[in-house]
């Protein structure tokens, strides 16, 4: 399949993933603000309904006991009316009944309940019967003194007290209806705090399928994603780990080729252009009676193999110091040292401390190339004047510390290729390397290197200078 076809499938794949992702999170909340709304809107009312009723409960129940109070009350005013002998105390109470009536009058017409109520008809019977009830009176208030002592207890004991107790009677129908309503009204709310509570029900278990089956779509894309990240994750170790075999089988290669090349220039180059020299050293010798101008002319071509011979050894000796083999590395890195000093003019310190008697190959190349790669970079970008080059093996570890006083750097830069190279010659070996640097203040380069575990350790320093 093209690479563009595949880009665009899974393109694709990811946005219709991420619009069912969407649209479920998005059904998920709906649902939860249409429940919140729902739920706040219905409590309310619930509260808005619950306050008017009880409200109109508690403004019926006073309304009721003041109009029966206001009824025992006028019952007094009328019992004392009828049998005081006292004319003047008859009529304050005659005129206290009177003042009692026109507040039963207002308070009948506040007492009233809605249109179409059930208890209605009620309040129109408590009416007429306050009515009869004030209509039974009338005739008292014609009465003098003489009619009030004669008629006064029987119509009181047959008229009045009968026609007070209906109204009361009526009265007290009407509290307990306004009572039941109440408890009504109250199993009403209850019913609406069911509903209420049966829709959160099922607004929670909808929300709760919802977000069950998100929760797995979600959780299927996750193991999806981790399993193709597993995948590449794989796929890149491979990568990796092919990529450092690849480059540890490089740097085997570079170093073999090298190694043929200084040999072969040392051998084959060197060799002829060493019997150059002593065929021009037995021709300067036969051309003894030709003139002087014919002899300085080979001198100069002697002269000039005799350089090139010299070039070609220092070549040799730096694509492989023969010495890293037949001497050892720490004089090696002295024959190192001396050159790039006489070079540079750079001062140079070489310590090593305790160093194994036999290092590995791998080793001995390993530390050569970073302390020449170092010395290198020291000479091209660090315009230092000293350098210090220590190594020291302790336990089954070597350390190679390379520290100058140049002007340093930012550590957090992008590193060049010549550090990735030490840092993958290395990782090879299983060590570990650190660059530590700031501007002006010169730059320290810590080597770590496992070592076999048969390896012998000297006891002895070497100290030179450069």
């Amino acid at each position: 399949m093209p690479v563009n076809d595949h880009t665009r499938q899974t393109a694709r794949r990811l946005l219709t993933t991420r619009t069912a992702l969407a649209l479920g999170f998005g059904v998920l909340l709906t649902l939860l603000v249409l429940s919140g709304i729902n739920a706040v809107h219905v409590i309310s009312h619930l509260q808005s309904n619950n306050e008017d009723i009880l409200g109109e409960f508690l403004g019926r129940a006073t309304r009721l006991d003041e109009l029966r109070a206001a009824i025992y009350l006028s019952g007094t005013y009328v019992r004392d009316y009828l049998l005081e002998p006292d004319p003047v105390a008859a009529e304050q109470s005659r005129m206290a009944l009177s003042d009692t009536r026109r507040q039963i009058q207002s308070m009948i017409s506040l007492t009233t309940s809605a249109p179409g109520a059930a208890d209605q008809a009620m309040y129109d019977a408590l009416r007429r019967e306050i009515g009869e009830y004030w209509r039974t009176l009338d005739p008292v208030f014609t009465w003098n003194a003489r009619q009030r002592r004669q008629e006064g207890y029987r119509f009181l004991h047959d008229d009045v007290l009968p026609r007070r107790s209906s109204t009361l009677s009526i009265a007290d129908t009407i509290a307990s209806v306004n009572q039941q309503q109440l408890l009504e009204r109250d199993h009403l709310l209850f019913q609406m705090f069911s509903g209420l509570r049966n829709q959160l029900m099922i607004a929670v278990a909808a929300m709760f399928l919802c977000g069950l089956a998100l929760a797995c779509a979600t959780a299927l894309h996750i193991l999806r994603l981790e399993g193709q990240t597993l995948a590449h994750l794989k796929e890149v170790t491979g990568a990796r780990q092919e990529l450092k075999s690849l480059s540890a089988r490089l740097v085997e290669t570079q170093e073999n080729e090298r190694k043929n090349i200084s040999r072969d220039l040392h051998d084959a180059v060197g060799q002829s252009m060493s019997a150059v020299q002593f065929e021009l050293h037995g021709l300067n010798v036969a051309l003894a009676p030709y003139p002087d101008p014919l002899r300085m002319r080979v001198n100069r071509i002697r002269e000039l193999v005799e350089s090139s011979v010299a070039m070609v050894r220092n070549m040799a000796l730096l694509l492989r110091p023969s010495m890293l083999d037949d001497l050892g590395l720490a004089t090696a890195l002295e024959w190192q040292a001396n050159q790039v000093s006489r070079s540079t003019g750079v001062r140079i310190k070489i310590v090593a401390k305790a160093l194994p008697n036999e290092l590995p190959e791998d080793h001995k190349i390993c530390v050569f190339r970073i302390v020449q790669e170092a010395l290198n970079n020291v000479c091209r970008h660090a315009n230092a004047s000293y350098v210090e080059i220590t190594l020291m093996a302790k336990g089954e570890k070597l350390s190679v510390t390379i520290r100058d006083d140049g002007r340093g750097f930012l550590s957090s830069r992008k590193t060049g290729l010549g550090l990735i190279g030490m840092q993958e010659r290395v990782e090879r070996l299983g060590g570990s390397l650190a660059v530590n640097s700031e501007p002006g203040k010169g730059t320290a380069i810590d080597v770590s290197l496992p070592l076999p575990q048969s390896t012998e350790v000297s006891r002895a320093t070497v100290e030179s200078v450069a």
